[in-house]
């Protein structure tokens, strides 16, 4: 038997069908669209055979057995998330150190001991769960709950009784709810009906605890398929946010009259975001600020731009978010990519700045990812007060609480592992002249006088924030073992407010990957490191990154590993879920479009006769928004182009969805990745 290691790989057989296909005007043969196919057991014969080679590949690697000891040694790091704070009680979802799956706790304060009332490791029967969702009502004696199996994201949910464990309601009439919010009174809850929306009914739902059998939609028109209500701080409005990626609150509810939704800032110009202060809406707006300005807005007179006081002018710092709580605000701003908190006082005037732990990112959860669009990065606690997660490029997240009225921090937590590292803030020029931030993180003892192994990993799309933060026990395991680490803030991101992320999207997108080499080729000038050391990573939009740059630049790029990617942009028309991705690639079938999308889409620009780099695609077998035939097709394609010695690996990975599930499967895809760059890198030398 060929070593599984030796150059030449040989790969399973894969036929070539040519097939002429056509999407907004744009025609062209593609040899392998018959592996889009899932139900066709050639196709499952075919992956099976793929993820096998892969797996043994993959299993030989000299790094493979000590990455994964070590990964299991540090523990999962970033599982940190902000307990939520409801009637008096605390709830508290983690992974206990001696389990593969989440619990959720009660308990009477932030840090005290508490009654489990949910364990997924109890519940499970076959297939891991993921905890999708947990949301407490307000008086704390109710919640909802929700989970998923194998991967796939479609929850199943429960109403449970926080004091008996008894099921109030199980199970809701629609496959793919989300975005829930409480009546204040608990009652009941709004949510959004995704699969709904995406069939082009009435979305947004009411679902009474007296009547659960029914969710009558309300009386709203959205022109979005996504919507988010959201409980106000005063607990008597409700607002409607529509699009999570440049959110415009189109609606508001008071709770406590009679004349049901109203148009609130419906056809303003804008992006916003806030909460209620008063007799007022306190919002983040880039109307007229490109990074943002906070203004506080009449709820009499909304639309009306004349009564709109500025509270926070437009500066060079991005205005993140705002927090209203016990008659005061606080804000979360960017400054070079870094997190700062500031209060802001009744009578509109800053009060002071709630000191950090250092220089790092503020954030809900321990990931590195900020979606202030989507999800509040910072909550409420008790009246006046506030919790977060704090972590650096050498500190583990941990859990922190301050007061507003004192701006003191409390740390409620330790972080699970620390790092001693040299971090260097760079930037360097895009193609079209862009400055292009990026950090470099190395252990402190690395000579960096020679290239050493590299890997740039990033997103650079839907609005999203990569921040300094704690990059994971993925790759603090890379750290220690002598590798070097590059975070990238590309366009299509939040990190520089609104234009950088219209800058990275739609006929733009291409501008997301000439960031990339532009920060590979800066590494490589700088020598940090060189070609033949260099990898890329990223994944889901970050996956689609990782495809294109690879195949457009593979002369820059030793080896590339995209996680669950999107690498048929044009031909994603097939899945309605894939195809929200839109609100940031475009449609396919707009002519203008599909001309953009075939110049850049990583399966349409592989071309025969090049050496590519070695690449490991990495699918979750039942995963919703990147599907893995991508994979399949995008591997199919490389392997028969590519006139290299390097290898294209397909890995599918069952019961997964659009990430790992549970900690063992976390640690082997981890480990997977890791031994894969070290021996292409040299980290194994």
């Amino acid at each position: 038997m060929t070593d599984i290691l030796s150059t030449h790989p040989a790969y399973p057989a894969t036929e070539s069908r040519p097939e002429t296909v056509e999407f907004g005007g744009v025609r062209y043969d593609d040899p392998f669209r018959w592996l889009e196919e899932d139900a066709d057991p050639v196709v499952a014969t075919w992956q099976r055979a793929q993820d096998e080679y892969a797996q043994a590949h993959l299993a030989a690697l000299p790094a493979s057995g000590a990455f994964t000891d070590r990964l299991q040694a540090i523990g999962e790091t970033d599982d940190v998330t902000v307990p939520m704070f409801a009637g008096g009680r605390w709830f508290r979802r983690h992974v206990p150190e001696d389990q593969d799956l989440a619990v959720v706790e009660v308990s009477a304060g932030p840090g005290e001991p508490g009654r489990r009332i949910v364990d997924l490791n109890a519940m499970r029967s076959g297939e891991p769960l993921h905890l999708a969702g947990f949301h407490p009502s307000p008086d704390g004696r109710k919640a909802i709950f929700a989970w998923t199996a194998g991967g796939r994201e479609e929850p199943d949910i429960r109403v449970i009784d926080i004091d008996t464990g008894a099921t109030i309601v199980d199970g809701l009439p629609h496959r793919k709810p989300q975005n829930f919010a409480w009546l204040p009174d608990g009652s009941g809850f709004l949510y959004l009906a995704l699969d709904a929306a995406l069939a082009g009914e009435p979305a947004l739902r009411r679902l009474l605890l007296n009547s659960p059998s029914e969710a009558p939609a309300e009386d709203v028109v959205l022109d979005h398929p996504v919507a988010r209500p959201i409980l106000c701080a005063d607990r008597r409005h409700i607002v409607l946010a529509l699009d999570h990626l440049a959110p415009r609150l189109d609606y508001i509810l008071d709770t406590q009259g009679d004349a049901g939704w109203q148009p609130f800032l419906k056809g303003v110009p804008g992006i916003f975001r806030g909460d209620i202060l008063g007799d007022h809406f306190l919002a983040i707006t880039d109307a007229g600020a490109p990074r943002g300005r906070l203004v506080a807005i009449p709820l009499a007179t909304p639309a009306d731009r004349d009564t709109w006081i500025e509270i926070v002018p437009a500066s060079d710092n991005v205005l993140a978010f705002v927090l209203v709580t016990g008659g005061r605000a606080v804000l979360l701003e960017w400054i070079d990519t870094y997190s700062r908190l500031r209060v802001i006082g009744k009578n509109g005037g800053f009060e002071g700045e709630i000191a950090l732990p250092g220089r790092g990112m503020v954030n809900s959860f321990g990931a590195n990812m900020v979606l202030p669009t989507m999800l509040d990065p910072i909550a409420r606690a008790a009246d006046g007060e506030i919790l977060f997660v704090f972590s650096a490029f050498d500190q583990a997240p941990a859990l922190y609480g301050a007061n507003l009225a004192t701006r003191e921090t409390r740390k409620l937590g330790e972080p699970k592992h620390r790092l001693d590292v040299q971090i260097c803030d760079l930037d360097c020029r895009s193609a079209d002249g862009a400055r292009v931030l990026y950090h470099v993180v190395a252990r402190s003892d690395l000579d960096r006088t020679k290239p050493q192994p590299t890997v740039i990993t990033g997103y650079g799309g839907f609005n999203v924030t990569v921040a300094p933060g704690w990059l994971g026990t993925q790759w603090a395991a890379w750290i220690e073992a002598g590798g070097v680490v590059a975070l990238a803030h590309l366009r299509g991101g939040g990190e520089h407010g609104t234009p950088w992320f219209e800058q990275g999207r739609m006929k733009l997108k291409q501008n997301s990957f000439n960031d990339v080499h532009a920060i590979a080729e800066d590494l490589i000038v700088r020598g940090i490191t060189a070609p033949e050391r260099l990898g890329v990573t990223g994944g889901s939009n970050g996956g689609v990154m990782a495809s294109a740059v690879a195949v457009q630049r593979p002369d820059l790029y030793r080896a590339s590993i995209p996680v669950v990617p999107i690498t048929d942009v044009l031909a994603r028309v097939r899945d309605p879920v894939t195809m929200v991705s839109s609100l940031d690639y475009g449609d396919p079938a707009d002519p203008e479009m599909a001309e953009a999308i075939h110049r850049w889409s990583p399966y349409q620009n592989v071309r025969d006769g090049l050496a590519y780099p070695a690449m490991l695609i990495d699918c979750g077998a039942n995963d919703p928004r990147c599907p893995p035939w991508h994979g399949r097709k995008f591997a199919a394609r490389v392997q028969q182009a590519s006139t290299g010695d390097l290898p294209i690996l397909l890995r599918v990975r069952a019961d997964a969805g659009h990430g790992s599930v549970g900690k063992a499967q976390k640690v082997r895809m981890s480990a997977d990745n890791l031994a894969f760059f070290a021996h292409q890198l040299g980290l194994d030398d």
